[in-house]
Order: structure tokens, then C-alpha cells, then sequence
């Protein structure tokens, strides 16, 4: 693998079959399953982890304490460079972060699905055909009226009865609006009062959208400015401290994503627990947003929570990553100092306003009394307005109450389930999706960083002296590849012309060997 380079660029074409290239790159790189086993194991202690089943259930309830930290002393490196433990981890990581990409690259490209057959077009038709249905069936799709039907069967049976009752007395009920309407001015009072009560709801639905979207931008910001600015150079070090530093940086880039996504896992999570009610999560919710962190890192964020009413856990995890960043900065990683730490840190800040924002929405409510104020009042018209209608309508008094009934009680309905936009309903903000969509986004800026300065035209590239650059359109000799890896897992780096991904067209000669990554990209 290659330590060096801004962003770890590696362009990465679909994979042919579809498959996931986990053991195809295995062996390509010499790790042998021993190997891993021993990585899991120790994974407790020198590495992260996912968390366990029941680790993710604390994060509902924290545990209030933290057990004693001992601090160790700095592993002894070789003379020659970081320990070979060291180096195992992070072209570990590197094998996870290409299978990562490769999985999101074959999904983007379609590669993987089938070839069509004769069945398969036939089906496709038949889909095509049935599209109008669809559209048709969203249409007639329960939604709300599945929440309210205990309340429309009721008041179904409770008109019936006011029916059969009116009929035995000749249709002479005192209460009808053949004789007095004095009812539907409180009716027209209560509609105002519950579409106030939705307003007010759909607008808190809005203000949780809005915080969400700015959490995402803030973290999209955040991981696009630090891969886009690591040095491709390494600063003033000498040869043979360049291996050490690329592979620091290349460590760093493995540790930012990971913190990137605890940051928003932790900050996720505790907005969901607003919808549990004391509850803990079902072992899929618990999945949704996976948490890769180590033992120290595990009893420091399940401390404490929002459930207990306290911002601590997320306000520590932005310091964590807001730390590793400046610690890549004191140690040259970027091309200008001091400049990404500063942007990092207002972007955090923007997160942590967001995310406070969406807390507040997540853990406040309007008061019990006023909401069962309402369902009382509601429940009361229901029950008088059979009485009014059932002069007139008779026997089809039943079909008036049922559209009294879904309109009152479902926009009661619609209103409390859009109270709170953050939970595990079909309609709710989709938090475990935004979480996976930011680690793509990590991935994508990890692999294609460099990606940033390839615009502009070759001859204008010329003008102002920097080199130019072609597609490739020969594909990439997976032989001086290999070559290539095992040189540097041999620790005996080639020349630069084995190395197949580095060197491009130089604009003082233009007659130079060029070199391109596969799939067509640049290093």
C-alpha cells in the first residue's frame, strides 16, 4: 500500500463478479488469517472494537461511573521505523477501507446483479406494466387510519346504536339539528384548536430536519477540508524518516474516520433515546448506528447521556476528534498549519449548535394535560355529533361519524407522531441513513481527496507549470503492482518506475513514461 499521498488515493474499478474482494486482497497483500484472529483478540485492549449487543443497550442507560484508566508507557518501536505491530494494523485498515470502497463502488455501478434472462425481461415488463397500480396503491395505503381503527370502529357500533335508538323513538331525538346547532360552534372551536395543535407539531418536525441537514453539512465540511489538505509532500523529513511519517498519516486518516463516525453515532443515539421512554433498544435499532471504539473509549461515552439530561458524551467525543486533528497539525500533516484546525473547530461548533438544537426538539413536548385536554374534547364530539345527524341521515348517521372520527383523531394522530422527528417509525428522520451516508463520504474523500486539483485544462496546467494530466486508457499492469506491494511489505521500496500509480506526464518532458492508478485515475 501506499502511506503516502494526500488522501491514500487508490482508484478502484467494480469488481468483475461481484463479489466482495475481502479475500481476493487478503492474499494480495500477505495477510494471512492468523493474522486476524490475533487482531480481534487483541482488539480489546490495542485497537477498536464494535460494541457488543449489550454495550449498545447502556448507551440507553449510562452507567454513571467510569472504571480507573492506567496509563501505560509508549510501545518501543524498532530503530529501523514503527513497530511491525503497528505497521499489521494499519495495512489492516487499508484491506478494510478498499473492500469498504469496493462494496460502495460495485453498488453505485450496478456490478454484482445478474445478467438479464428471459424471465427477468418478462418480469420487467410485467413491473412496467403494474407501474400505474403502484401509483395507484400509494394512494390507498392505510397510513393513519391503521392508528386510529379501534376509535373508527367504535364510534362505527356507538352511531348504529344512537341509530336504532332514534329509530324506536320515530326518529324524535331532543338532541338534533332539525330543532337546535348550538353544537357546531364548539366543533368549529376544537377543528381550530387541533390544527393549531398540528401546526405547531409540523413545524417542530421542520426545525429537526433542519438541524439534522446541518449536523450532516458540518461533519461534510469537517472530513472534505482535512483530507483535502494533507501535504503531498512530507514535510521537511529526511528519507529515511519518510516511510515513518506516511505511515503515521495514513494512520491518522484510519482514526479520523473512525472518531468522525462515533461523533455522529453518539450524537445520533442520543436522539433517538428520546422516542424509548425508558425503554432499550431492539437488537436491529441497536445495529443501525455501529460504534467502533476502544474499552477506554466505551466507558468514557456511556458516563452519562441525554437521558439523563446531559450534553457531556458528545461535547467529549467533538473534543477527541477536534484533538486528533490538531496533533496531525503540530505534526506537518497539512500543507498550510494552523488552518484546519481553525476551520475544523468552527465547523464543530456549527455541529454542536445543530445537534443542541435537535436535542432540545428531541426531549421537549408540549405539556400531557394539554394534549389529553384535547383527546377528551375530541372524544366528547364524537359522541354528541350522532345525536345531531341522526334526524337527518338516519340510518347512514354511521358514515358522517366515520369522517368525524378520521379527521379529529387523525390529525391527533399526525400531530403527536410529528412532535418528535427523531425514533425508529417509517416516518421519522432516518438517522442511521445520514450516518452511513457521512462514512461514504469519509471513504470517498479518504480514496479520491487528490481529486481536487486535477481541473482545468492541460494547456492552461502548462502555462502555469504544473503537470499535465491524461486518462488512462491502457488499463494498469497488475504485475508491476504486485511487484510494487511486495516491495513495500518487504520494506524494500523500488524505483519510482516500478511503482505503476506515482509519476505522471511532466510538463518540461512531455516525452516522460506515464503512469496511472487503476481504473483510470491519478496518484
Amino acid at each position: 500500500m501506499n502511506w503516502g499521498g494526500r488522501g491514500g488515493y487508490h482508484a478502484l474499478e467494480p469488481s468483475a463478479n461481484g463479489h466482495s474482494p475481502r479475500d481476493a486482497s487478503l492474499q494480495f497483500h500477505g495477510i494471512n488469517a492468523a493474522f486476524l484472529q490475533s487482531e480481534r483478540r487483541e482488539a480489546a485492549q490495542r485497537c477498536s472494537a464494535p460494541m457488543s449487543p449489550k454495550e449498545m443497550q447502556e448507551l440507553t442507560r449510562p452507567r454513571g461511573y467510569v472504571p480507573h484508566i492506567a496509563f501505560s508507557g509508549q510501545q518501543e518501536q524498532t530503530p529501523g521505523g514503527p513497530s511491525m505491530e503497528v505497521m499489521q494494523r494499519v495495512h489492516a485498515l487499508d484491506v478494510h477501507l478498499l473492500e469498504d470502497v469496493q462494496s460502495l463502488l460495485d453498488r453505485i455501478s450496478g456490478v454484482g446483479n445478474p445478467p438479464p434472462t428471459c424471465c427477468s425481461r418478462c418480469l420487467k415488463c410485467l413491473c412496467g406494466c403494474c407501474c400505474c397500480c403502484t401509483g395507484w396503491s400509494r394512494l390507498l395505503r392505510l397510513g393513519v387510519i391503521a392508528n386510529i381503527a379501534p376509535y373508527i370502529c367504535f364510534f362505527v357500533l356507538y352511531s348504529l346504536l344512537v341509530t336504532y335508538y332514534a329509530e324506536q323513538q320515530e326518529w324524535e331525538v331532543v338532541w338534533t339539528a332539525v330543532k337546535q346547532d348550538a353544537i357546531y360552534y364548539p366543533a368549529v372551536i376544537l377543528a381550530f384548536l387541533l390544527c393549531f395543535r398540528a401546526s405547531g407539531c409540523i413545524d417542530r418536525y421542520n426545525d429537526g430536519m433542519r438541524a439534522v441537514q446541518t449536523m450532516e453539512a458540518a461533519l461534510r465540511d469537517v472530513s472534505f477540508e482535512v483530507m483535502t489538505q494533507l501535504g503531498m509532500q512530507t514535510a521537511a523529513q529526511d528519507d529515511e524518516d519518510q516511510p515513518t511519517f506516511r505511515l503515521k498519516k495514513r494512520y491518522f486518516q484510519h482514526e479520523f474516520r473512525r472518531l468522525h463516525r462515533l461523533l455522529f453515532s453518539c450524537a445520533a443515539r442520543d436522539l433517538l433515546n428520546s422516542a424509548l421512554d425508558g425503554a432499550e433498544h431492539e437488537d436491529d435499532q441497536a445495529e443501525d448506528l455501529p460504534i467502533l471504539a476502544t474499552k477506554v473509549e466505551i466507558a468514557a461515552v456511556l458516563l452519562t447521556g441525554s437521558s439523563s439530561g446531559h450534553a457531556f458524551r458528545v461535547y467529549l467525543v467533538t473534543s477527541w476528534l477536534l484533538n486528533l486533528v490538531k496533533g496531525a497539525d503540530e505534526a506537518k500533516f497539512f500543507d498550510q498549519p494552523d488552518v484546519v484546525p481553525k476551520s475544523v473547530a468552527r465547523n464543530l461548533e456549527r455541529f454542536k449548535a445543530a445537534w443542541l438544537d435537535a436535542r432540545q426538539i428531541a426531549f421537549t413536548s408540549m405539556p400531557g394535560t394539554v394534549t389529553y385536554t384535547l383527546w377528551w374534547l375530541t372524544t366528547v364530539m364524537s359522541l354528541f355529533m350522532p345525536w345531531e345527524w341522526v334526524s337527518i341521515c338516519q340510518w347512514s348517521t354511521w358514515f358522517p361519524s366515520v369522517l368525524l372520527t378520521i379527521s379529529f383523531y387523525g390529525i391527533l394522530d399526525i400531530a403527536n407522531s410529528m412532535e418528535n422527528p427523531f425514533g425508529f417509525d417509517t416516518h421519522d428522520v432516518q438517522l442511521s441513513q445520514v450516518g452511513r451516508s457521512l462514512d461514504e463520504e469519509v471513504l470517498l474523500s479518504m480514496q479520491y481527496s487528490l481529486l481536487d486539483e486535477v481541473a482545468g485544462e492541460n494547456l492552461f496546467r502548462a502555462a502555469i507549470g504544473t503537470s499535465m494530466l491524461f486518462p488512462n486508457e491502457d488499463g494498469l499492469d497488475v504485475s508491476a503492482l504486485d511487484r510494487w506491494l511486495k516491495s513495500r511489505m518487504l520494506g524494500r521500496p523500488e524505483g519510482p518506475s516500478l511503482n505503476p500509480w506515482t509519476t505522471v506526464t511532466s510538463v518540461a518532458a512531455p516525452s516522460s513514461p506515464e503512469y496511472h492508478t487503476p481504473g483510470g485515475g491519478l496518484w
